[in-house]
């Protein structure tokens, strides 16, 4: 199996990359991750826990029918981490991200109602939509700067390039309680701390 770094995953439909994040160091008290310098905390993950769940239930969607690849607080931790680590390195490097491109992005998918199945199925709230989207264009621009071409050689050059600038850049450091990050296969058990921690229902 190839490393997160490297491999594209299919997230929601929508070409996201995953990144080697880290999952080691001190995090603070009631954080579910740091990132760079900015805290997701523990009660805005569990609450977009509920939000995914909602909506899986207005569009009357099963979780269970999902094949999600890891657990939904682990998943929606990671998608949230992937969108603000990109977030600031846009912002470092000067990467910019018109509304109009992601509305242009949302349009060339069949549509808001399209994209917004696409996001539920790979396990992302409704509100992390555009910022997922933007994390997306803001992949692209750069591993376009990185040489990227169309054969998919050189885009996986380009998107381990990009993928060590975001780490080096902008660490990403999660919880134990929701599991340890391995590069290789996402979050797994970590005995130290027993079960994975679940939002609440």
């Amino acid at each position: 199996m190839k490393s997160y770094r490297v491999r594209v995953a299919v997230a929601a439909g929508l070409a996201v990359a995953g990144l080697a994040l880290s999952a080691c160091g001190p995090v603070q008290a009631g954080a579910a991750a740091i990132v760079g310098k900015e805290r997701i905390s523990s009660s805005d993950l569990d609450a977009k826990v509920r939000e995914f769940r909602a909506d899986l239930a207005s569009r009357k969607m099963a979780e269970d029918q999902l094949n999600l690849s890891m657990s939904v607080p682990q998943l929606i931790l990671y998608n949230t981490a992937n969108a603000r680590q990109y977030a600031e390195l846009a912002r470092r490097k000067g990467v910019t991200v018109a509304e109009s491109e992601i509305d242009g992005f949302v349009a060339a998918r069949g549509g808001q109602a399209k994209v917004d199945e696409m996001l539920l199925s790979g396990g992302i709230p409704r509100s992390m939509g555009r910022d997922t989207i933007r994390a997306v264009l803001v992949q692209q621009k750069l591993m376009v700067q990185q040489g990227a071409g169309n054969d998919e050689q050189s885009q996986q050059a380009a998107l381990v390039k990009v993928g060590q600038e975001a780490d080096a850049t902008v660490p990403v450091t999660f919880s134990p309680r929701y599991g340890k990050f391995d590069p290789q296969q996402g979050f797994v058990a970590d005995d130290r701390f027993g079960a994975v921690a679940v939002a609440a229902q």
